[in-house]
């Protein structure tokens, strides 16, 4: 079969935020209304899995959805914890015959509890110094703590950039074990490795027109993400590297924004749609053929809406790249457990990219892991909000990588990455760092 162009057009323009809670749910009810309730669904659901309590799968989460929007239930805290441990993993809309949008229901609802749309003692527009809110019923995404921390630190690139180099700093002062045991569930989600940070304004350009094989350039903006200073560092300088080597220009834009995933997953439709048009007015350079993006998570929340150029995920757009752009690659004689990440599988809907990328690399023997129909329990920001529920689903993860001691472990989603690498105690790559490993 003839693989996909590496450039796509980009998804349909989304719709704005509903701006008002009639609105709001009206709009959640007519989505959950096309849920026929046959429970296809159920046992694809990791949430489910674990609990077995139907609450905490797709179809009771849809009923609970249904009795908010109806006004026959208000949201209380054992109702809006049902809805929040939800990863949208989307396993369930990926085999539901009704073809039912349960992501972007879910988005729209946990907006409207953010809003206070379903409780009796707070405002319909909830503003900042509203002093009645009951934060038991918000998602735990829209409590203060967790907003501070999304929008002060996690979404801020140089923010993230700094703690990196201070964490990187003490565990080689040989204080990461301490870290680890003292900071609790946030301790034990710190990786036991950290790359060097990388500094986007030190990028500079190359300006060859072709490639080692002769092949004419192209111009493309690398998006990089919340964690390329950091956590994602050695992906960003091996993405690079790889793309210069195939005779592309790569323009890292120093004003590109958070993507917005954690606030389109985390009840803030508004600010994750003016995430985006920042990011698409940087990259509005109309030489770029692409922009590419280090993390499968972010290119799903990009392409959401139509950019100045394609959007794509480096792996994906490398895999697709043909042969004869390819320089020869030095064998790897290694074993690469592969680690899909859902928003590659079931957003994206490219489970093949990675192990096509690998199987360029001679000698290499990649092995995906058995466990890839379910969601490791990363899910953005849902480690750090239920780390209990995301050691659980990572569980029979490491078990697996255990049992089949690949030489390394890779995954083209660095949330994933560094959730499984938590519970490792080694690094896990992403694919662009041993095709730059093979162009050594």
């Amino acid at each position: 079969m003839k693989p996909e162009s590496p450039l796509r057009a980009p998804q349909t323009a989304a719709p704005p935020p509903d701006s008002t809670a009639s609105n709001r749910q009206s709009r959640i009810r007519q989505q959950a209304l096309d849920c026929v309730m046959c429970g296809i669904c159920v046992p694809h659901c990791p949430t489910f899995g674990l609990t077995q309590n139907e609450a905490d799968g797709p179809r009771g989460r849809i009923s609970l959805a249904l009795g908010l929007s109806s006004g026959q239930l208000a949201a209380d805290a054992t109702v809006v914890d049902h809805l929040d441990r939800c990863l949208s993993c989307l396993a369930c809309e990926s085999v539901c015959p009704s073809r039912v949008a349960y992501g972007s229901l879910m988005d729209h609802l946990r907006t409207a509890l953010a809003a206070g749309d379903f409780t009796a003692d707070m405002t319909t527009q909830r503003t900042p110094d509203t002093t009645t809110v009951d934060e038991a019923a918000l998602p735990k995404a829209a409590r203060r703590i967790w907003t501070a921390l999304r929008n002060r630190v996690l979404s801020r690139r140089r923010m993230m950039g700094r703690l990196g180099s201070l964490l990187r700093i003490l565990q080689r002062l040989g204080l990461g074990g301490a870290l680890r045991t003292l900071g609790g569930p946030w301790g034990r989600a710190l990786p036991r490795q950290l790359p060097k940070r990388f500094h986007p304004a030190a990028h500079r350009p190359a300006t060859h027109k072709t490639n080692e094989t002769g092949r004419s350039a192209r111009r493309v903006g690398l998006f990089i993400g919340c964690t390329g200073e950091a956590l994602n560092s050695d992906a960003v300088r091996a993405g690079i590297r790889v793309l210069q080597a195939l005779g592309h220009i790569v323009e890292i834009p120093e004003g590109q924004a958070c993507c917005g995933a954690m606030h389109q997953h985390g009840g803030d439709l508004a600010t994750a749609t003016r995430l985006r048009a920042e990011n698409r007015q940087v990259f509005s350079d109309p030489d770029l053929t692409a922009i590419v993006v280090i993390g499968t998570a972010c290119t799903a929340e990009l392409q959401r809406e139509p950019q100045a150029a394609p959007v794509v995920e480096i792996t994906d757009y490398l895999a697709n790249l043909p042969d004869a752009d390819w320089p020869p690659l030095n064998p790897l004689a290694i074993r690469a457990g592969i680690h899909l990440p859902c928003s590659q599988t079931r957003v994206l809907k490219q489970p093949g990219s990675t192990e096509r990328l690998l199987r360029r690399i001679p000698d290499l023997t990649p092995v995906p892991l058995a466990t890839n129909d379910r969601c490791c329990g990363a899910a953005g920001m849902h480690v750090l909000m239920y780390p209990d529920q995301a050691e659980a689903l990572r569980a029979p993860k490491l078990e697996e990588i255990e049992r089949l001691k690949p030489d390394c472990v890779v995954s083209a989603n660095i949330g994933c990455a560094t959730h499984l690498a938590a519970g490792l105690g080694v690094a896990v790559r992403h694919p662009v760092e041993l095709i730059a490993r093979a162009l050594a």
